[in-house]
C-alpha cells in the first residue's frame, strides 16, 4: 500500500464512519418491522451517500480548520493532512468537491424515488455537510457541531432510509432516530472536550470552550445517558420489547465513559471518541434485531 493512499485513508477518519453506518440501518430495520419489503438497491445508494457525506465533511474539516489556522502541532487529535502538509491542500479541497458531487448523482436516483421530502433532505444534508466548517459562517465555530450531529446523524438518516424504503412518514423512525443522533452529539462532545485547549486560542467557539472542561464532561455523558433510554421508549411505543435489550450496549463500554468522566485530557481520548463510534453502531445493530425478533 503506498503512502499516499495511507494518508488519504487517514484523510478519512474512518474510525468515525460508523456513525453514519448505523443510523441507516435503523432506518432501514424499521421500515421491515412495518412490514415493507427492502429494496437492497435504494438501501445501499442510501448507505453509499450517507458514508461518503461523512467522509466530505471530515475533509472540508481538515482542510478548512488548516486555512483558518485552527490546527498546529500541538492538536491532540488523529494528524490532519493538510496542516501536517501529507497531501496538499489543493488536493484536499478537489477531493471533497468531488465527493459531494458523487454524493449528489448516487441521491438522483434517491431523490427521484423519494419525492419532494428526499429532494429537501439530500440537498439539506449537502449544505450541511459543507457549511460544518467551510463557509462564511462555519457551523462548528459557534458551538453548534453537537445540534448538528444529534439531527443529521439522528432523525434524518433514519427517518430518511425509512421513507425510501416505505414511502411514508414513520414516527417510530423519528424516535429512534434520537439513539444514534444523541450518541453522535455525545462524539461531537468528545471531540470538543479533546481539542478544548487548542480551540480556545483561536476563533472556533466550541460548546467545550464554552462551558469549559467540567462542563463539557457532563455534557457528553448527559448525551450517552439519554441515549440509554430510547431502546425503552422504542420498545414501549411499538410494543416490540426485545428492542430493549439494545440499552445493553451502553454498559458495554463503561469504561469509556469513566474515561470522559475524569480521565486527563489528553490523546487517550482518540480512544474514547473510537470506543463511542462503536457503541452507535452497536446500538443501531441491537435495536434493528430487537424490533425484527
Amino acid at each position: 500500500m503506498s503512502k499516499n493512499f495511507k494518508y488519504w485513508i487517514l484523510a478519512t477518519r474512518p474510525k468515525t464512519l460508523m456513525a453514519s453506518v448505523g443510523p441507516v440501518v435503523l432506518g432501514a430495520a424499521i421500515a421491515h418491522y412495518e412490514g415493507n419489503k427492502i429494496n437492497i438497491l435504494i438501501f445501499f445508494l442510501t448507505l453509499l451517500t450517507a458514508v461518503l457525506l461523512q467522509i466530505g465533511t471530515n475533509l472540508v474539516n481538515d482542510y478548512y480548520d488548516d486555512k483558518k489556522g485552527i490546527d498546529d502541532e500541538s492538536r491532540l487529535g488523529p494528524t490532519r493532512v493538510t496542516q501536517s502538509g501529507l497531501i496538499a491542500a489543493s488536493s484536499v479541497k478537489k477531493a471533497f468537491c468531488s465527493i459531494f458531487i458523487i454524493s449528489f448523482l448516487l441521491g438522483i436516483y434517491l431523490m427521484m424515488t423519494g419525492g419532494m421530502p428526499i429532494i429537501i433532505t439530500g440537498l439539506l444534508s449537502i449544505l450541511f455537510a459543507y457549511a460544518y466548517t467551510g463557509g462564511p459562517f462555519p457551523l462548528s465555530y459557534f458551538a453548534l457541531g453537537e445540534v448538528l450531529a444529534l439531527i443529521f446523524f439522528g432523525p434524518v438518516p433514519v427517518w430518511g432510509t425509512n421513507y425510501l424504503l416505505s414511502g411514508t412518514t414513520s414516527e417510530l423512525a423519528i424516535m429512534a432516530g434520537f439513539g444514534p443522533g444523541l450518541i453522535a452529539a455525545g462524539i461531537m462532545s468528545i471531540n470538543n472536550l479533546r481539542d478544548i485547549q487548542t480551540d480556545s486560542k483561536t476563533t472556533k467557539k466550541t460548546v467545550a470552550v464554552l462551558v469549559g472542561a467540567k462542563g463539557a464532561r457532563l455534557l457528553t455523558l448527559l448525551l450517552i445517558s439519554a441515549s440509554s433510554f430510547i431502546p425503552f421508549v422504542v420498545a414501549i411505543s411499538s410494543k416490540a420489547y426485545w428492542s430493549a435489550l439494545a440499552t445493553i450496549s451502553t454498559y458495554l463500554f463503561i469504561k469509556t465513559w469513566m474515561q470522559i468522566a475524569s480521565a486527563p485530557i489528553d490523546e487517550k481520548l482518540n480512544n474514547a471518541l473510537a470506543n463511542t463510534g462503536k457503541y452507535l453502531l452497536i446500538f443501531c445493530v441491537l435495536l434493528s434485531i430487537g424490533l425484527n425478533i
